[in-house]
């Protein structure tokens, strides 16, 4: 399958994201992450290993997307902020944002809008999930969603992140975004879902578009 994600987080989203666009033949993928691999990531980022600790995600997970598919790795070693976004980002069909903060997220979702591509969005805390569909241009964008940074509030160490959260999320991310390079449209673009990953209950939000947004104005 043709077509170049970029995808921001190697961790517990990120890692089955990679694996299964990578297992689906996707062409090209660019892999966006600063961190290095520790303990308490293991049970949940299923492409780290004991042997892994201390290593950049980004090589980890690239030696296990190569062992499995022949889709064409770019690395990046750095956190995804803005002024890097458009070098990052180049040549993608269509972003994936798999991070676990907000800064992170209003950087990428806003460079998104800049530089017109598609953003798919998800994010897990404790036992609640969300997704995120983001058009290129977009109309609604995050910023429709929310106009400023929220406060980050408890981290996943704190609560906990349980296998089945992370992966529950991160396959509709998968699917949507095999649907979005395949030019389907049951994406759900401008809804928010938001998911109870302890009864699989999950609530679409539809997102207004804020007439001052920057995706508007």
């Amino acid at each position: 399958m043709s077509g170049h994600v970029a995808l921001v987080g190697c961790g517990g989203l990120g890692c089955p994201v990679a694996l299964g666009l990578a297992g689906a033949g996707l062409g090209s993928l660019t892999l966006v992450d600063h961190d290095r691999v520790e303990l308490s990531n293991l049970h949940r980022q299923i492409a780290f290993t004991h042997a892994d600790l201390g290593q950049p995600k980004v090589d980890v997970l690239a030696r296990s997307v190569q062992a499995r598919s022949a889709t064409r790795l770019v690395l990046h070693h750095e956190r995804a902020a803005e002024g890097q976004l458009e070098r990052l980002f180049e040549g993608a069909d269509l972003v994936i944002d798999a991070s676990d903060n907000f800064t992170t997220r209003f950087a990428v979702a806003d460079a998104c809008v800049r530089l017109n591509k598609t953003l798919i969005s998800g994010a897990v805390s404790g036992y609640s999930g969300q997704l995120l569909a983001q058009k290129s241009g977009g109309k609604p964008c995050y910023r429709c969603l929310f106009e400023s940074e929220p406060d980050e509030g408890r981290s996943c160490d704190a609560d906990g992140v349980l296998p089945g959260a992370v992966l529950s999320v991160a396959g509709m991310m998968i699917q949507w975004a095999l649907l979005t390079l395949v030019g389907r449209e049951e994406v759900p673009f401008g809804t928010l879902l938001q998911g109870d990953l302890m009864t699989g209950v999950w609530r679409p939000l539809t997102i207004p578009v804020r007439p001052d947004c920057h995706c508007v104005v």
